[in-house]
Protein backbone atom coordinates (compact mmCIF):
# COMPACT_ATOMS: atom_id res chain seq x y z
CA UNK A 1 0.00 0.00 0.00
CA UNK A 2 1.32 3.43 -0.93
CA UNK A 3 0.15 6.41 1.06
CA UNK A 4 0.23 9.83 -0.56
CA UNK A 5 1.91 12.43 1.62
CA UNK A 6 1.41 16.15 1.37
CA UNK A 7 4.61 18.12 0.69
CA UNK A 8 6.20 19.55 3.83
CA UNK A 9 8.27 22.71 3.66
CA UNK A 10 11.67 22.96 5.30
CA UNK A 11 11.89 25.02 8.48
CA UNK A 12 12.41 28.72 8.05
CA UNK A 13 15.92 30.08 7.68
CA UNK A 14 15.62 31.87 11.03
CA UNK A 15 14.70 28.67 12.85
CA UNK A 16 17.36 26.73 10.97
CA UNK A 17 20.20 29.07 11.79
CA UNK A 18 19.60 28.83 15.54
CA UNK A 19 20.16 31.46 18.17
CA UNK A 20 23.35 32.84 16.63
CA UNK A 21 21.74 33.68 13.28
CA UNK A 22 24.29 31.51 11.47
CA UNK A 23 25.19 27.85 11.18
CA UNK A 24 28.00 26.76 13.47
CA UNK A 25 28.39 23.05 14.12
CA UNK A 26 30.25 23.69 17.36
CA UNK A 27 27.35 25.76 18.75
CA UNK A 28 24.67 23.46 20.23
CA UNK A 29 22.15 26.31 20.06
CA UNK A 30 22.05 25.84 16.29
CA UNK A 31 20.10 22.63 17.00
CA UNK A 32 17.84 23.84 19.80
CA UNK A 33 14.75 23.62 17.55
CA UNK A 34 15.83 20.48 15.71
CA UNK A 35 17.88 19.98 12.58
CA UNK A 36 18.64 23.32 10.83
CA UNK A 37 17.43 22.10 7.44
CA UNK A 38 17.46 25.47 5.70
CA UNK A 39 21.11 25.83 6.64
CA UNK A 40 21.83 22.30 5.42
CA UNK A 41 20.17 23.07 2.10
CA UNK A 42 22.20 26.28 1.74
CA UNK A 43 25.42 24.36 2.42
CA UNK A 44 24.48 21.61 -0.03
CA UNK A 45 24.00 24.16 -2.80
CA UNK A 46 27.65 25.13 -2.34
CA UNK A 47 28.87 21.58 -2.94
CA UNK A 48 28.92 18.07 -1.45
CA UNK A 49 31.50 19.15 1.15
CA UNK A 50 32.02 22.76 2.21
CA UNK A 51 35.04 24.20 4.07
CA UNK A 52 34.51 26.28 7.21
CA UNK A 53 36.76 27.41 10.02
CA UNK A 54 36.70 25.02 12.96
CA UNK A 55 36.84 25.94 16.63
CA UNK A 56 40.61 25.37 16.65
CA UNK A 57 41.15 27.68 13.66
CA UNK A 58 41.85 24.77 11.32
CA UNK A 59 39.79 24.08 8.23
CA UNK A 60 36.79 21.81 8.85
CA UNK A 61 34.72 20.30 6.06
CA UNK A 62 30.93 19.94 6.34
CA UNK A 63 29.40 17.12 4.27
CA UNK A 64 25.68 17.34 3.46
CA UNK A 65 25.46 15.23 0.32
CA UNK A 66 24.16 11.65 0.81
CA UNK A 67 26.46 10.14 -1.79
CA UNK A 68 29.51 11.94 -0.41
CA UNK A 69 28.81 10.88 3.16
CA UNK A 70 28.39 7.23 2.16
CA UNK A 71 31.65 7.41 0.22
CA UNK A 72 33.54 8.96 3.14
CA UNK A 73 32.09 6.44 5.59
CA UNK A 74 33.14 3.52 3.40
CA UNK A 75 36.63 4.85 2.59
CA UNK A 76 38.72 3.59 5.50
CA UNK A 77 41.83 3.87 3.33
CA UNK A 78 41.62 7.67 3.38
CA UNK A 79 39.51 8.52 6.44
CA UNK A 80 40.06 7.62 10.08
CA UNK A 81 38.10 7.86 13.33
CA UNK A 82 41.23 7.63 15.48
CA UNK A 83 41.24 11.41 16.08
CA UNK A 84 37.68 11.21 17.32
CA UNK A 85 34.25 10.41 15.93
CA UNK A 86 32.69 13.78 16.73
CA UNK A 87 33.47 17.49 16.73
CA UNK A 88 33.54 18.59 20.35
CA UNK A 89 32.31 21.84 21.77
CA UNK A 90 34.89 23.85 23.72
CA UNK A 91 33.15 22.90 26.96
CA UNK A 92 33.20 19.20 26.23
CA UNK A 93 36.80 19.24 24.99
CA UNK A 94 37.95 20.62 28.34
CA UNK A 95 36.33 17.94 30.50
CA UNK A 96 38.23 15.48 32.70
CA UNK A 97 41.05 13.78 30.70
CA UNK A 98 39.85 10.37 31.89
CA UNK A 99 36.69 10.86 29.82
CA UNK A 100 38.71 11.47 26.67
CA UNK A 101 40.86 8.45 27.45
CA UNK A 102 37.83 6.18 27.63
CA UNK A 103 36.19 7.72 24.55
CA UNK A 104 39.38 7.09 22.57
CA UNK A 105 38.81 3.35 23.08
CA UNK A 106 35.21 3.33 21.88
CA UNK A 107 34.72 1.10 18.84
CA UNK A 108 33.68 4.26 17.01
CA UNK A 109 37.23 5.54 17.57
CA UNK A 110 38.89 2.48 16.06
CA UNK A 111 40.05 1.86 12.50
CA UNK A 112 40.66 -1.49 10.88
CA UNK A 113 42.21 -3.91 11.52
CA UNK A 114 41.80 -3.11 15.22
CA UNK A 115 38.05 -2.43 15.03
CA UNK A 116 36.77 -5.80 13.75
CA UNK A 117 37.97 -8.02 16.65
CA UNK A 118 36.43 -5.64 19.18
CA UNK A 119 33.11 -5.57 17.34
CA UNK A 120 33.03 -9.37 16.94
CA UNK A 121 33.17 -9.86 20.71
CA UNK A 122 29.55 -8.76 21.17
CA UNK A 123 28.12 -9.06 17.65
CA UNK A 124 26.21 -12.33 18.36
CA UNK A 125 23.99 -10.50 20.87
CA UNK A 126 22.79 -8.16 18.10
CA UNK A 127 22.53 -10.51 15.12
CA UNK A 128 19.12 -11.83 13.96
CA UNK A 129 19.32 -14.88 16.23
CA UNK A 130 20.18 -12.70 19.20
CA UNK A 131 17.37 -10.28 18.41
CA UNK A 132 14.91 -13.18 18.02
CA UNK A 133 15.89 -14.40 21.48
CA UNK A 134 15.22 -11.01 23.04
CA UNK A 135 11.97 -10.24 21.15
CA UNK A 136 9.73 -11.88 23.81
CA UNK A 137 11.37 -9.63 26.40
CA UNK A 138 10.64 -6.57 24.27
CA UNK A 139 7.00 -7.62 23.86
CA UNK A 140 6.65 -8.14 27.61
CA UNK A 141 8.09 -4.68 28.17
CA UNK A 142 5.62 -3.16 25.72
CA UNK A 143 2.73 -4.92 27.46
CA UNK A 144 3.86 -3.59 30.85
CA UNK A 145 4.21 -0.11 29.39
CA UNK A 146 0.68 -0.14 27.98
CA UNK A 147 -0.76 -1.50 31.24
CA UNK A 148 0.95 1.28 33.16
CA UNK A 149 -0.70 3.92 30.99
CA UNK A 150 -4.24 2.74 31.80
CA UNK A 151 -6.33 5.64 33.06
CA UNK A 152 -3.63 8.20 32.28
CA UNK A 153 -4.31 11.32 30.26
CA UNK A 154 -1.46 13.81 30.04
CA UNK A 155 2.06 12.32 30.22
CA UNK A 156 5.61 13.45 29.61
CA UNK A 157 6.44 11.13 26.74
CA UNK A 158 10.24 10.88 26.79
CA UNK A 159 10.75 9.64 30.34
CA UNK A 160 7.39 7.99 31.00
CA UNK A 161 7.05 6.16 27.68
CA UNK A 162 9.91 6.60 25.22
CA UNK A 163 12.76 5.57 27.51
CA UNK A 164 11.12 2.66 29.32
CA UNK A 165 11.32 -0.30 26.96
CA UNK A 166 14.66 0.63 25.31
CA UNK A 167 16.34 0.97 28.70
CA UNK A 168 14.90 -2.23 30.17
CA UNK A 169 15.84 -4.15 27.01
CA UNK A 170 19.44 -2.99 26.75
CA UNK A 171 19.89 -3.50 30.50
CA UNK A 172 18.73 -7.11 30.17
CA UNK A 173 21.07 -7.76 27.23
CA UNK A 174 24.08 -6.10 28.85
CA UNK A 175 23.41 -7.44 32.33
CA UNK A 176 22.43 -4.37 34.33
CA UNK A 177 20.10 -5.37 37.21
CA UNK A 178 16.48 -4.18 36.84
CA UNK A 179 16.73 -2.17 40.05
CA UNK A 180 19.49 -0.08 38.44
CA UNK A 181 17.61 0.82 35.26
CA UNK A 182 17.03 4.33 36.61
CA UNK A 183 20.79 4.78 36.61
CA UNK A 184 20.91 4.12 32.86
CA UNK A 185 18.45 6.95 32.19
CA UNK A 186 20.68 9.28 34.21
CA UNK A 187 23.84 7.91 32.59
CA UNK A 188 22.46 8.50 29.12
CA UNK A 189 21.57 12.08 29.97
CA UNK A 190 25.05 12.54 31.44
CA UNK A 191 26.73 11.29 28.25
CA UNK A 192 24.71 13.38 25.84
CA UNK A 193 23.86 16.34 28.07
CA UNK A 194 27.28 17.69 29.02
CA UNK A 195 26.51 20.95 27.17
CA UNK A 196 23.03 21.30 28.64
CA UNK A 197 22.90 23.49 31.79
CA UNK A 198 19.71 21.75 32.90
CA UNK A 199 21.39 18.35 32.89
CA UNK A 200 24.91 19.48 33.80
CA UNK A 201 24.75 22.81 35.65
CA UNK A 202 28.56 22.99 35.90
CA UNK A 203 31.63 21.33 34.45
CA UNK A 204 32.29 19.73 37.84
CA UNK A 205 28.83 18.15 37.84
CA UNK A 206 29.24 17.02 34.22
CA UNK A 207 32.57 15.36 35.05
CA UNK A 208 31.20 13.74 38.20
CA UNK A 209 28.18 12.25 36.43
CA UNK A 210 30.21 11.06 33.45
CA UNK A 211 32.90 9.44 35.60
CA UNK A 212 30.19 7.73 37.68
CA UNK A 213 29.33 5.67 34.60
CA UNK A 214 32.87 4.28 34.51
CA UNK A 215 32.87 3.42 38.21
CA UNK A 216 29.49 1.69 37.98
CA UNK A 217 30.48 -0.24 34.87
CA UNK A 218 33.72 -1.41 36.46
CA UNK A 219 31.89 -2.67 39.53
CA UNK A 220 29.59 -4.77 37.34
CA UNK A 221 32.53 -6.08 35.31
CA UNK A 222 34.32 -7.14 38.48
CA UNK A 223 31.20 -8.97 39.69
CA UNK A 224 30.98 -10.89 36.39
CA UNK A 225 34.61 -11.91 36.63
CA UNK A 226 33.67 -13.62 39.88
CA UNK A 227 30.29 -14.92 38.72
CA UNK A 228 29.89 -14.93 34.91
CA UNK A 229 26.45 -15.02 33.32
CA UNK A 230 25.03 -15.13 29.80
CA UNK A 231 25.20 -11.38 29.19
CA UNK A 232 27.34 -8.78 27.47
CA UNK A 233 29.10 -7.70 30.68
CA UNK A 234 30.35 -11.24 31.26
CA UNK A 235 31.51 -11.43 27.66
CA UNK A 236 33.51 -8.21 28.03
CA UNK A 237 34.90 -9.14 31.45
CA UNK A 238 36.37 -12.42 30.14
CA UNK A 239 37.19 -11.40 26.55
CA UNK A 240 40.57 -11.78 24.93
CA UNK A 241 41.70 -10.41 21.59
CA UNK A 242 43.07 -12.62 18.77
CA UNK A 243 46.62 -12.18 20.11
CA UNK A 244 45.50 -13.51 23.50
CA UNK A 245 45.57 -10.16 25.26
CA UNK A 246 42.69 -9.48 27.67
CA UNK A 247 40.92 -6.14 27.39
CA UNK A 248 42.39 -3.42 29.56
CA UNK A 249 40.35 -1.70 32.27
CA UNK A 250 39.91 1.34 30.01
CA UNK A 251 38.73 -0.84 27.11
CA UNK A 252 36.24 -2.72 29.27
CA UNK A 253 34.80 0.46 30.75
CA UNK A 254 34.68 1.98 27.27
CA UNK A 255 32.72 -1.01 25.97
CA UNK A 256 30.20 -0.73 28.78
CA UNK A 257 29.79 3.04 28.45
CA UNK A 258 29.40 2.88 24.68
CA UNK A 259 26.77 0.13 24.71
CA UNK A 260 24.75 1.38 27.66
CA UNK A 261 24.31 4.88 26.21
CA UNK A 262 24.05 4.16 22.48
CA UNK A 263 21.93 1.08 23.20
CA UNK A 264 18.92 3.12 24.27
CA UNK A 265 19.38 6.76 23.24
CA UNK A 266 18.76 6.40 19.50
CA UNK A 267 15.63 4.33 20.12
CA UNK A 268 14.08 6.60 22.74
CA UNK A 269 14.89 9.71 20.67
CA UNK A 270 13.52 8.19 17.46
CA UNK A 271 10.35 7.04 19.24
CA UNK A 272 9.81 10.55 20.60
CA UNK A 273 10.47 11.88 17.12
CA UNK A 274 7.93 9.44 15.69
CA UNK A 275 5.22 10.70 18.03
CA UNK A 276 6.05 14.31 17.14
CA UNK A 277 6.16 13.64 13.39
CA UNK A 278 2.95 11.61 13.26
CA UNK A 279 1.10 14.26 15.27
CA UNK A 280 2.14 16.79 12.63
CA UNK A 281 1.28 14.50 9.71
CA UNK A 282 -2.19 13.20 10.66
CA UNK A 283 -2.77 11.61 7.25
CA UNK A 284 0.26 9.39 7.77
CA UNK A 285 -0.77 8.51 11.30
CA UNK A 286 -4.23 7.51 10.07
CA UNK A 287 -2.61 5.29 7.47
CA UNK A 288 -0.67 3.42 10.17
CA UNK A 289 -3.73 3.13 12.42
CA UNK A 290 -5.73 1.70 9.51
CA UNK A 291 -2.98 -0.66 8.36
CA UNK A 292 -0.38 -1.58 11.03
CA UNK A 293 1.43 -3.69 8.43
CA UNK A 294 2.87 -0.41 7.16
CA UNK A 295 4.70 0.23 10.43
CA UNK A 296 8.02 -1.56 9.67
CA UNK A 297 8.49 0.56 6.53
CA UNK A 298 7.24 3.60 8.40
CA UNK A 299 10.00 3.09 10.97
CA UNK A 300 12.59 3.49 8.20
CA UNK A 301 10.92 6.69 7.02
CA UNK A 302 10.71 8.06 10.57
CA UNK A 303 14.41 7.36 11.10
CA UNK A 304 15.18 9.17 7.84
CA UNK A 305 12.97 12.13 8.61
CA UNK A 306 13.94 12.56 12.27
CA UNK A 307 17.65 11.55 12.03
CA UNK A 308 18.60 11.20 15.72
CA UNK A 309 22.35 11.67 15.17
CA UNK A 310 23.45 15.15 14.10
CA UNK A 311 26.92 14.33 12.88
CA UNK A 312 29.87 11.96 12.87
CA UNK A 313 33.43 12.97 12.05
CA UNK A 314 36.36 11.52 10.14
CA UNK A 315 39.95 12.70 9.66
CA UNK A 316 41.71 12.45 6.30
CA UNK A 317 44.82 10.27 6.56
CA UNK A 318 46.12 11.52 3.21
CA UNK A 319 45.11 14.05 0.60
CA UNK A 320 41.87 12.91 -1.01
CA UNK A 321 39.27 14.27 -3.41
CA UNK A 322 35.64 14.35 -2.32
CA UNK A 323 33.65 15.45 -5.33
CA UNK A 324 35.34 18.64 -6.55
CA UNK A 325 36.91 19.34 -3.14
CA UNK A 326 40.48 18.54 -2.15
CA UNK A 327 40.62 17.47 1.48
CA UNK A 328 44.16 17.67 2.85
CA UNK A 329 45.68 15.05 5.14
CA UNK A 330 44.91 15.88 8.77
CA UNK A 331 41.73 17.84 8.00
CA UNK A 332 38.46 16.73 9.53
CA UNK A 333 35.13 16.13 7.82
CA UNK A 334 31.87 16.37 9.77
CA UNK A 335 29.19 14.27 8.12
CA UNK A 336 25.78 15.86 8.72
CA UNK A 337 23.38 12.92 8.81
CA UNK A 338 20.23 15.02 8.98
CA UNK A 339 21.29 16.75 5.79
CA UNK A 340 22.10 13.51 3.96
CA UNK A 341 18.74 12.04 4.92
CA UNK A 342 17.01 15.03 3.30
CA UNK A 343 19.12 15.14 0.15
CA UNK A 344 16.66 15.78 -2.69
CA UNK A 345 19.00 14.00 -5.11
CA UNK A 346 17.95 10.73 -3.46
CA UNK A 347 14.72 11.43 -1.55
CA UNK A 348 11.95 13.10 -3.54
CA UNK A 349 10.14 15.80 -1.56
CA UNK A 350 12.51 15.11 1.34
CA UNK A 351 10.61 17.15 3.95
CA UNK A 352 7.43 15.13 3.49
CA UNK A 353 6.79 12.26 5.86
CA UNK A 354 5.74 9.42 3.56
CA UNK A 355 5.29 6.10 5.38
CA UNK A 356 5.10 4.37 2.01
CA UNK A 357 8.37 5.83 0.69
CA UNK A 358 9.97 3.11 -1.40
CA UNK A 359 13.60 4.00 -0.70
CA UNK A 360 13.31 5.11 2.93
CA UNK A 361 15.66 2.29 3.96
CA UNK A 362 18.51 4.09 2.23
CA UNK A 363 18.72 6.53 5.13
CA UNK A 364 21.96 6.69 7.08
CA UNK A 365 20.48 7.41 10.50
CA UNK A 366 22.51 4.44 11.79
CA UNK A 367 25.66 5.39 9.94
CA UNK A 368 27.29 3.48 7.10
CA UNK A 369 30.30 1.24 6.60
CA UNK A 370 32.23 -0.53 9.34
CA UNK A 371 30.77 1.72 12.03
CA UNK A 372 27.13 1.10 11.10
CA UNK A 373 25.21 0.90 14.38
CA UNK A 374 25.57 -2.55 15.94
CA UNK A 375 22.13 -2.32 17.56
CA UNK A 376 20.17 -1.10 14.53
CA UNK A 377 18.09 -4.31 14.27
CA UNK A 378 17.17 -4.11 17.93
CA UNK A 379 16.26 -0.45 17.62
CA UNK A 380 13.97 -1.04 14.63
CA UNK A 381 12.26 -3.98 16.33
CA UNK A 382 11.54 -1.90 19.43
CA UNK A 383 10.36 1.09 17.40
CA UNK A 384 7.95 -1.06 15.40
CA UNK A 385 6.49 -2.92 18.40
CA UNK A 386 6.12 0.15 20.62
CA UNK A 387 4.67 2.30 17.85
CA UNK A 388 2.16 -0.40 16.89
CA UNK A 389 1.00 -0.75 20.50
CA UNK A 390 0.74 3.01 21.06
CA UNK A 391 -1.26 3.64 17.90
CA UNK A 392 -3.58 0.73 18.62
CA UNK A 393 -4.22 1.92 22.17
CA UNK A 394 -4.07 5.69 21.67
CA UNK A 395 -4.83 6.47 18.02
CA UNK A 396 -6.03 9.99 18.90
CA UNK A 397 -3.14 11.12 21.11
CA UNK A 398 -2.25 14.80 20.88
CA UNK A 399 1.09 16.55 21.36
CA UNK A 400 0.48 19.45 23.74
CA UNK A 401 3.95 21.04 23.85
CA UNK A 402 6.85 21.69 21.53
CA UNK A 403 9.71 19.23 22.03
CA UNK A 404 12.55 20.30 24.32
CA UNK A 405 15.84 19.00 22.97
CA UNK A 406 18.99 18.22 24.90
CA UNK A 407 21.48 20.99 24.17
CA UNK A 408 23.93 19.12 21.95
CA UNK A 409 25.74 19.34 18.63
CA UNK A 410 25.97 15.55 18.42
CA UNK A 411 22.54 14.01 18.97
CA UNK A 412 19.01 15.27 18.37
CA UNK A 413 17.63 13.90 21.63
CA UNK A 414 14.40 15.05 23.20
CA UNK A 415 14.33 15.52 26.96
CA UNK A 416 10.64 16.50 27.17
CA UNK A 417 7.53 16.10 25.04
CA UNK A 418 4.10 16.44 26.65
CA UNK A 419 1.24 14.49 25.10
CA UNK A 420 -2.42 13.86 25.85
CA UNK A 421 -3.57 10.27 25.48
CA UNK A 422 -7.01 9.90 23.92
CA UNK A 423 -7.93 6.24 23.66
CA UNK A 424 -10.71 5.10 21.38
CA UNK A 425 -11.53 5.50 17.71
CA UNK A 426 -10.63 8.54 15.70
Amino acid sequence: MTVAAAPSPAPSADAAAGATGRFDLVDPDCFRAGHPHAAYDALRRQGPVVPVEGADGERLWLATDHEAIRAISADSAHFSTARGFRVHTAHRASMDPEIGKVLSRFMLSMDEPEHAPFRRLVTPFFMPSGIAAVEPLVRQGVDRLMAGLAGRDRVEFVEEIGARVPISTICAIIGVPPEDEWRVFEFTNAVFGTDDPELAPSKAVANERYLAIFDYGWSLLESRRREPRDDVISCIAHATLPDGRPLSRTEQVSYFSNLIAAGNETTRSSLSGAIWLLANHPDQRCALVDDPALIPRAVQEILRRFSPVIHMARTATQDVEVGPAQVVAGERVAMLYGAANHDPALFADPYALDVGRANANRHIAFGYGIHHCLGSRLAMLQLALILEALLRRFPRYEVVSDPAYIRSNFVLAMKRLDISLSPGGR
